[in-house]
Formats: structure tokens, sequence, C-alpha cells
């Protein structure tokens, strides 16, 4: 089959600009177009914590990839993988001890009423169920986004994700992120509220009735918006006056991203479902949808859910051993500690250059914004201009926001405060050359 790389063929950190675009050609043959982080692609061939390794032998710090957020290759969570696979591995729709007695230990980590879980494979397949119960509890169709959303990839949950680019459809109304420089950290939380208010009018109005208020709790693609805490207690409300549940994506802030298990937890609210992904198994793919027993009654009476490979023993296993390994690890202490140095270095290297706008985030998760010197307008091709001279220093980080002029940054949670001023001193660096 012409035109496959075959096993053995060079890496990219070794081919020439030649190789590579045939390389990329190649890609696009067989995989379709995508749009790779960098200028220049990496192609890690090795993860180990923090670090991730091309094939040239260099090593990265991975201030980025959310989805091993316990580490790369975490030796507990592959030894738990390869114990369980070389054991047994069914699809769900058998009794499995490794399956129930990792429920019963999840759920112990969430308020009541929220007391049963249904198992997924992915964060994109938990918010479709979500938006599914919603809609079935509520008799209604209606749902509420902030305006540059990601939740999925499934029909559904596409429809749902405005920062996908895509128009959504009528019944999916959009809301701007919580942005504390739009309304001020005092009005923010009856500011954001207005907005929710708004537009659950608006879906009355046409018919459709608000279903749900659906937020990722950190705003991990709109630039990261934290603060203050409590912030989002209003628009919670608000959402249920008006018929609607209110649904916490925490694929991106569960699991200890935010130095506390939960993103919803820090503005003192009870979700009526919590959609998970990623982090939950190290970056294994499962996924799941915490709901109240009512809720998970009435999707079973009438049109009962069934993922072959959402609750098998393997995932269960993974996701136990992340479990194990945040209690362990202290992670969520650790969050903390290393997040405290991020925060403080950022804001010191802030205060130098003015090519940083602002800096936001709790735990380890932050967003940090390139601006243009004396305006502070957003500047995109700087953000950009950073991540790809972090990656040629060996440190990988992502962009965020509407304009994509924000650096977002999310190691895993084992990151050392040695590793975060590692990070901070190539920045810095890097900074310095933008002028």
């Amino acid at each position: 089959m012409t035109g496959l790389i075959p096993t053995g063929a060079p890496h990219a950190a070794e081919l020439s600009d030649a190789q590579l675009e045939r390389r990329l050609q190649a890609r696009r043959k067989w995989l379709g177009d995508a749009a790779f982080e960098y200028d220049l692609p990496l192609e890690p061939v090795r993860g180990d914590g923090v670090y991730l390794f091309d094939g040239a032998g260099h090593r990265y710090l991975d201030m980025h990839s959310n989805a091993p957020s316990m580490g790369h290759g975490h030796p507990e969570v592959v030894s738990a993988i390869a114990a369980q696979a070389a054991t047994l591995n069914t699809h769900s729709g058998h009794l499995s001890n490794t399956v129930e007695a990792y429920a019963a230990r999840l759920l112990g980590l969430f308020p009541a009423p929220l007391r049963n879980l249904v198992m997924t494979c992915s964060g994109s397949e938990a918010n479709d169920l979500a938006l599914r119960v919603a809609r079935m509890v509520t008799g209604r169709k209606g749902v509420i986004v902030t305006s540059r959303a990601c939740h999925g990839s499934t029909a559904a949950t596409a429809e749902i994700s405005p920062g996908l680019r895509q128009p959504v459809p009528a019944h999916v109304r959009t809301i701007p992120a919580p942005d504390p420089r739009l309304a001020g950290k005092a009005e923010l939380s009856s500011w954001f509220a207005a907005r929710v208010r708004e537009e659950a009018d608006m879906l009355q109005k046409t018919g459709a009735g608000l279903a749900a208020l659906i937020l990722d709790s950190v705003f991990s693609f709109e630039g990261v918006f934290t603060d203050p805490p409590g912030f989002l207690a209003q628009a919670v409300e608000a959402a249920r006056g008006a018929g609607g549940m209110f649904i916490a994506d925490e694929v991106q802030a569960g699991f200890g991203r935010t130095g506390a298990m939960w993103g919803f937890s820090r503005h003192g609210v009870v979700p009526d479902m919590v959609t998970l992904g990623k982090p939950m198994g190290n970056g294994y793919p499962v996924g799941g949808v915490v709901m109240q027993a009512d809720h998970l009654a009435r999707l079973n009476a009438s049109a009962p859910y069934f993922s072959g490979c959402g609750g098998s023993p393997v995932a269960a296993a993974a996701a136990t051993a992340v479990l194990d390994v945040i209690e362990r690890e202290h992670l969520l202490r650790n969050a903390g500690r290393s997040g405290d140095a991020l925060r403080k270095g950022l804001r010191r290297l802030a205060k130098s250059s003015p090519r940083i706008g602002d800096v936001r985030g709790a735990g380890l998760c932050f967003g940090v914004d390139l601006a243009v010197p004396g305006s502070g307008a957003p500047d995109p091709e700087a953000a950009r201009g950073v991540v790809n001279a972090l990656r040629r220093n060996f440190v990988l980080a992502g962009r965020a926001a509407p304009r994509g002029h924000t650096l977002l940054l999310r190691p895993p949670l084992s990151i050392s405060t040695e590793q975060a001023e590692q990070f901070l001193e190539v920045f810095g660096r890097v900074l310095g050359m933008l002028g």
C-alpha cells in the first residue's frame, strides 16, 4: 500500500523539510487534514511523568496535556490496566466487582443527591447522555452554553460547541464567558446570571424552553475563568428558576485540576448532573455521568442506556488506579502547592513584561493573556509565536480564548515546584525574545 509510513521510519525530530512534508501528505491522505498544535509538529515516542520524549531523545516539559493528569505513563495506572486486561475484559453487560467497587468509591466523592454513575467511553459521550437526560426530565429542548465552549464531538455535543466554529441551532443559546473584565469582579455573579436569564427567556419565547445550562467549570477553551469563587451560584439559580438543569462539565476541571477534586465545588453549588472524561483514566478512554437516582430511573424506564466498553473492567481498573494515585501522592495538595508557585512566578513575569496582559487560574489550570505592549490589546500572533518558541525550547503549551491570544497551561498534577520554575525560566526567556 503505497503512501503508508513504514515501521522504523525516521521520526519528525530527525526529518528534513522535504521528508516532513511527505509525512504530512501521507497523514492527510489516510487520516484527513488536522490542525497541529505547533508549526513544526511534534512526534513524541515516549512519556514519563511530566515529560514527553521525541525520537531524537529530546525531553519536553509538558505544560499542556490534560488527559494524563497523573503524569505520562504512570506506572500504577499502567500496571492496573495491564493486569486487568490480562485477566478479563468484557462488555459492560456482566456483573463486575471491579466496576461496582469503583462506582461506590467515586460516588462517595460527590455531594448528595448525586448518587448514581453511568460509565461511558469519553467526555463527549457523557455530555451527549447528560443532554438526553436533561431533555427527558424537563420536557424541554433548549440549551445555554458559553460562546466559545467545546463540549464534545458527537452530533448532539457538536451542536452545543460553538468553539468548533460552526453555527449553533436555534435551540442553543450562547452567553459570553464570565470574564471579570466585562463586569468587574464585584458584579460578575449577577452579570453572568442576568445573561442566563435573558437567554432562558428567549428559549421560552421560541417554545424550546430551557432544558440545561451546561458549563465547563473552568472555562478552559475560553481562556480560563475561575475567580472569584462562588460566582457561578446565581447563574445556576437562574437556570433552575427557568425550569432547566445545571450540568457541570468536569472533563477539564475534574479529578483535582483546580486543587479541589471538582471544579464546581469552588462555587458552592451542587449540579443536577456532572460529566467526566479524559483524566478519569489518565488518558484511558473512559468517562461518565454522575446523576440523581430518580433521573437514572427515568432514563432506564424510557430509553435504557448501554455502552459496550464504557463500564468495562479495564476502564474501571484504570479509573480506580487514578483515585489511588490522587490519594497516595497527595495530588490535590500538590496542585495547590505547585500551582501557587506557578501563579506567583507568572505574576512576577507579568510585572516585568508588557507582553502579559492578565494571569488567571486555580490549582494547575492557568490562562495567560498575551497583549500588545502599550495598548494591552489581545495579541494572537504573539501567543502563537510564544507556543512555538517554547516548543523549540522543549516546553509544550497550548492556546485558548476566542482570538487564540491566551497561553493555556495544564501540566500533570504531579509537577513539582522545581519543574514549575523550569517552565517559568524558559517562558521568561521567550518573553524577552519578543521584546
